[in-house]
């Protein structure tokens, strides 16, 4: 009996992200690089994460009440 390797590797290698792309219709990948440069412009920027300016107001009838630890 010989022994079996067990992998979770694909037995190919998928292409390059650069051959993969240029197989995106041209406004799909526009989309796609928008949205990247996007992403990587508020990475880059010091400070906290982008968010509402606000926080979102409480339901109505929603009071402050203290949660009682189960003792």
């Amino acid at each position: 009996m010989q022994p079996a390797q067990l992998s979770l590797l694909p037995e190919r290698v998928p292409a390059p992200p650069s051959e993969l792309a240029s197989q995106l219709p041209p406004p799909i990948a526009q989309a796609a690089a928008a949205i990247l440069t996007r992403l990587i412009i508020q990475a880059a920027q010091p400070g906290p994460p982008a968010g509402p300016a606000t926080p979102a107001p409480a339901p109505a009838g929603a009071t402050d009440r203290e949660v009682s630890g189960g003792e």
